[in-house]
């Protein structure tokens, strides 16, 4: 596979290398400040030129880090950063409780950093878009981004009356979020506007329905958006953004960057401890990777180059954004989108009704 041509990112002015860097992981406190600033590096290495952070990975350590490996690199021109808006950093000095709270799955939406003292908000309104806009650039370290991606708008962490309330904050039509990411794109300060689209089950009441779709259709509709960034919805073991969201952005002509495309390291997994999107793996999941897993065994191909390659193949999607926890993971990434996948295995996928049969796969 060409990592070494941009895709440009629907109608934008935003080309990205398509294999990218997702930054979460380097946000994780568990993760020293060398072995992150180390593992990007590796990345710019190998030829990573898209690198994707937000306020919200370890509350402000992944843009941090992030800033510091990059600032040796002199023409800044030569990569693309994307960073997050809606979900900012308050500081809390003191844990208070009343500020705790829960998604619709039970999970803490609103957690608070022990050791920085800050706590995650959610709040879409123009002021608070600039601001923190302005407050990424000073963790980077850097002038500017060149995309902002509006962040967890979804049923996964809001009920229907939040995600009421946020919409009424983005919308345009009265002076809101919407109206600042437009503005900055306008102005140069970004090329591209994002969305986050949370295509995962973390909330069963909405994965048991189309509210998902809805709620992607809604700020489609709302926003003039270049792309979404989709985790969980599109990979070899989940292809529900082919029913509507991936039509709906071939339609509008807005790009996708794929998000956990090892669906949380699933795919991946090495030693036997990852976990599938973010949780333990039902039944039915284990059973379809062990059958994916004898296919690419057969043909002696990893099954993590084939979930790494599968979804760059859609005609919409720009990028893949794989996370990494050490310059071995980012090395690996990348060798796996050079390993040449034979068209017989995505036939033995779909002839076993292990992958959708509609989904396009890559050239051999």
């Amino acid at each position: 596979m060409d990592l070494s041509s941009p895709r440009r990112v629907g109608k934008s002015d935003l080309y990205l290398t398509p294999l990218g860097f997702g930054g979460g992981t380097i946000g994780s406190p568990d993760l020293s400040n060398n072995i992150s600033l180390d593992t990007v590096i590796a990345a710019w290495d190998s030829g990573v030129r898209f690198f994707d952070t937000a306020p919200w990975y370890g509350l402000g350590r992944s843009e941090r880090r992030l800033g510091l490996a990059l600032e040796g690199i002199d023409d800044r021109e030569r990569y693309c950063i994307n960073t997050k808006v809606g979900k900012s950093l308050v500081p809390e000095p003191q844990r208070d409780e009343a500020n705790r709270t829960l998604s619709p799955g039970g999970q803490v939406r609103t957690p608070r950093d022990p050791i920085t003292g800050f706590r995650a908000a959610f709040d879409y309104t123009y002021q608070y878009i600039h601001s923190q806009h302005h407050e990424s650039l000073q963790r980077l370290g850097h002038a500017r981004v060149d995309s902002l991606t509006i962040h967890d708008i979804d049923h996964g962490y809001h009920d229907s009356s939040q995600i009421e309330k946020h919409l009424k904050e983005l919308d345009p039509n009265h002076g809101g979020g919407a109206t600042a990411l437009q503005e900055l794109r306008e102005i140069g300060a970004i090329k591209a506007i994002g969305c986050g689209c949370n295509l995962e089950s973390r909330n069963a009441e909405s994965w048991l329905t189309s509210a998902h779709e809805d709620l992607c259709e809604r700020i489609a509709d709302l926003v003039d958006l270049d792309f979404y960034v989709i985790a969980g919805g599109y990979t070899l073991l989940e292809t529900r953004a082919l029913r509507r969201v991936l039509p709906l952005c071939e339609q509008r002509n807005i790009g996708v960057v794929i998000a956990a495309p090892y669906a949380s390291g699933w795919l991946a997994d090495s030693d036997g401890t990852a976990t599938y999107m973010y949780n333990q793996a039902p039944s039915d999941i284990v059973e379809r990777t062990r059958h994916m897993a004898s296919i690419c065994k057969i043909h002696d191909i990893p099954l993590a180059a084939v979930a790494l390659q599968f979804p760059l193949a859609h005609p919409a999607v720009a990028a893949v954004i794989p996370g990494a926890k050490s310059p071995r993971e980012t090395e690996q990434n990348r060798h796996y989108l050079t390993i040449p996948v034979p068209a017989t295995v995505w036939c033995a996928l779909k002839d076993k009704g292990l992958l959708d049969p509609n989904a396009p796969t890559p050239d051999p």
